[in-house]
């Protein structure tokens, strides 16, 4: 399946202070969530947001459900969100 790329990318904090990284697709939002997530991934946004990534990798979700549901368990997880 090829990347799903997203219209507007989103900037967000790591887990490294001052260090920001620029996620523009679904594919690597799904890789930032599973490796690199600051917050706690046992919170209701953070497992809401995994499965709606996996539903639009798999065509049954859009790539803009995919980024609002990123963009909202991050603001869940006090984590930065700057959206371009």
């Amino acid at each position: 399946m090829p990347r799903q790329w997203w219209d507007h990318p989103v900037t967000i904090e790591t887990a490294h202070l001052g260090r920001f990284v620029t996620i523009n697709s679904t594919e690597r939002a799904a890789e930032f969530l599973l490796n690199e997530w600051p917050g706690d991934v046992e919170a209701k946004a953070y497992i809401a947001a995994a499965q709606i990534l996996i539903n639009a990798h798999e065509g049954r979700a859009t790539t803009d459900q995919a980024r609002e549901a990123f963009i909202t368990a991050a603001r869940e997880a006090g984590i930065f969100v700057f959206k371009g």
